[in-house]
């Protein structure tokens, strides 16, 4: 956690680990915040191999759920220990992280008005909730590598043609990488995180 020195409300962004991460490796993001945000970062509810992740590997419906509640409760809960701007929190999520947030989102488009989404995917038991005009007004950014061999590029271009069909105004870019961000894609993230919405 990390919060501003100046008085609330304040714009929040949550980090989001991907799979076998915890609630310190999102950290390295958090250069790509506009000054006055509060910074939280949750640990996955899954434990495996010493670390966390948010469901299984081949999740079914139930198993995203259990992730996607999850998350929404740790959001939810943010406004009752911070003076939070409810109307201004952002996800970022990289991996299995950008899944759940990309699920949640979808699931209660409500509980951000933006989502970043870094080398990840959405988890094919959500791809049903995409329903038109169900993330209309809302923006996402999805960064992901040319040569991700963890999360293939096509699965990007799925949640991408998916948020867009629900309605989100979507920043989409491809990068010469494999799973992970290189500088160019933290510059676009850090310029369209700065970008609110009118």
């Amino acid at each position: 956690m990390a919060l501003p020195e100046t008085a609330g409300p304040w714009p929040a962004l949550v980090l989001v680990h991907g799979w076998l991460g915890n609630e310190n490796v999102m950290w390295t993001f958090a250069s790509t915040a506009p000054a006055g945000m509060a910074l939280f970062s949750p640990r996955g509810v899954f434990p495996a191999d010493g670390g966390y992740g948010w469901f299984s590997e081949q999740p079914t419906e139930e198993d995203v759920l259990v992730g996607v509640r999850a998350l929404e409760a740790f959001i939810l809960a943010l406004p009752r220990q911070h003076p939070i701007d409810r109307k201004r929190v952002t996800l970022m999520g990289f991996s299995q992280g950008a899944a759940v947030c990309a699920a949640l989102w979808l699931h209660n488009p409500g509980i951000a008005e933006r989502v970043a989404l870094l080398a990840g995917f959405l988890p094919r038991p959500a791809r049903a909730w995409a329903t038109r005009g169900r993330l209309n007004g809302r923006s996402a950014f999805i960064a992901h590598g040319l040569n991700d061999t963890t999360v293939p590029l096509e699965q990007a271009q799925v949640m991408r043609d998916s948020l867009e069909r629900a309605g989100a105004e979507v920043t989409y870019g491809e990068y010469l990488i494999g799973h992970k961000m290189n500088s160019q894609a933290l510059r676009d993230l850090k310029e369209w995180l700065v970008d609110w919405p009118a």
